[in-house]
């Protein structure tokens, strides 16, 4: 059947753009290039056949050229002919199980995912993860790095797979990073700081899965439910957690890896007698600061108010304290940010350059802030001469038409400042913390016909932000949330 050439709305979610695949081009439209090369791979693949060579290596390399070229083209079907008769030659030369045919494995996957196929691509995520929980040896930093992309692709399966398997997405999204964690534990030092990264990714997942607990539906009942051992009668039965019970294990899961942070970066602290460590609170150290921001982030994005309060300033106090520059920390707290971030940075600097390159890159910053479906934008104005501006539009926000992105509204929003934070437990919608307040709809985009304003505005409120600071305390703040939204044709 013909597809249409309309242009089609697809909500996704703005969290997992980092990781989608660009669209791929059609055979009319494809670079004269890419068809020249895919040609001279073929010729030397027939060449190669023409000798007599169906099942030797030396087929390899043309056949994986063959498939990066057809993945380019938008040829899934070639690509994971190539790229499947690829691995059956390793298995041929090497053996069934051999480790070589795991990139193989993995392309595949990621074949079938930029193709939409996704049973096909959870049937071979099945049996990569029981490879290398059972045939994979010795543990290593390719085992690692290979659960890590599998964890990669399952997320891409939150936004993109049928409703029915998102929950197996996130469980399996879970799993895969829970386990690379593991290997790593197995393979680097205890205070290889490496492993930081790999920590903060358990945080963001188990963020995740809290925001779709607090959504509720079909969804949420997956992620609560925990099967438990046979009983007496050997039937299995399912336990379905409450909601507040199943968000306050998250919780409390995110405060142990948050502590697995602060051990990295303390000096010794995971060798000392438990009188040695009630001092550890003492040491000071930018890594430290930095770790205690993001549990005052952890903190704020479930609703413990107060807490994250006191954890910002303390934050700030401590980044003064080892040294860090008051201007730098100044400026790394000036504006408000959207949390969870996607990246941990155990210093300001890094944490400031990777500001600058977002800000910087036009189609980086559009796709980078991903939220529970709402692919975002967000411009601060602590002068108020931004929103004293008239008209507002995408362009005068240098937020033009992108390839694949598309502006739909303007909002604006206001955060409120340390005098008119509301800090009892569950207040949200007057003055809470860290939540978009007084959201009103500034621009309503032409490709915007089939939405509507007040689910827009209802996801908008979910976002969390970490407080602009003035010598460690909240300031109020007010801004513009540019909604996009990707367009297919």
């Amino acid at each position: 059947m013909k597809r249409s050439t309309r242009k089609i709305l697809i909500p996704c979610l703005a969290l997992l753009a980092w990781l989608s695949a660009p669209l791929a081009a059609q055979d009319g439209e494809a670079p004269t290039e890419t068809l020249r090369e895919l040609e001279r791979y073929e010729a030397d693949l027939y060449r190669l056949e023409a000798t007599g060579l169906t099942h030797a290596t030396q087929l390899i390399e043309p056949l994986s050229r063959i498939a990066d070229h057809h993945m380019a083209l938008g040829r899934y079907v070639e690509a994971n002919a190539a790229l499947d008769r690829a691995q059956q030659i390793v298995r041929i030369e090497e053996g069934l199980y051999t480790k070589s045919q795991l990139p193989f494995l993995q392309r595949r996957i990621e074949n079938y995912v930029n193709a939409g196929n996704w049973r096909a691509a959870r049937k071979l995520q099945n049996h990569v993860i029981w490879f290398y929980l059972n045939r994979y040896e010795p543990r290593d930093e390719d085992m690692m790095n290979g659960l890590l992309d599998l964890y990669r692709l399952h997320l891409r399966g939150i936004a993109e797979d049928l409703g029915e398997h998102r929950g197996y997405h996130h469980v399996r999204a879970a799993y895969s990073s829970r386990v690379a964690l593991v290997v790593a534990d197995s393979i680097w030092p205890d205070d290889e700081r490496r492993k930081a990264g790999l920590i903060y990714e358990q945080l963001r997942i188990m963020h995740l899965q809290a925001s779709a607990i607090g959504r509720g539906g079909k969804l949420a009942h997956d992620l609560r439910a925990m099967d438990l051992s046979p009983g007496a009668d050997g039937f299995v039965r399912e336990r379905v957690l409450q909601p507040e019970a199943a968000l306050d294990a998250l919780r409390v899961d995110g405060l142990r890896h948050l502590e697995r942070l602060r051990e990295l970066y303390a000096d010794g602290a995971a060798g000392e007698s438990e009188a040695e460590q009630a001092g550890d609170e003492e040491q000071v150290s930018e890594a430290l600061a930095m770790v205690r921001l993001y549990l005052a982030d952890w903190r704020l994005l479930f609703d413990q108010k107060s807490e994250a309060l006191e954890t910002y300033r303390q934050a700030w106090d401590m980044l003064l304290q080892a040294g860090v520059a008051k201007e730098s920390v100044a400026e790394l707290f000036a504006s408000p940010s959207l949390i969870p971030h996607p990246q941990f940075h155990d210093n300001v600097a890094d944490a400031l350059r990777a500001r600058s390159r977002e800000s910087s890159d036009i189609a980086a910053a559009a796709t980078a802030t991903f939220v529970e479906g709402v692919p975002v934008r967000i411009f601060f104005d602590l002068d108020e001469e931004l929103l004293a501006e008239a008209p507002l539009s995408p362009e005068q926000l240098d937020m033009p038409e992108l390839a694949d992105w598309q502006s739909v509204a303007l909002f604006s929003f206001e955060l409120p400042g340390m005098s008119d934070i509301e800090t009892r437990p569950g207040w949200r919608r007057v003055n809470a913390f860290g939540v978009a307040q007084n959201l009103a709809l500034v621009e309503w985009g032409e490709v915007s016909g089939q939405l509507e304003v007040e689910p827009l505005m209802r996801s908008l409120v979910r976002l969390r932000f970490r407080p602009g600071l003035t010598d460690g305390v909240p300031h109020a703040a007010a801004g513009l949330i540019g909604y996009l939204i990707g367009m297919v044709p």
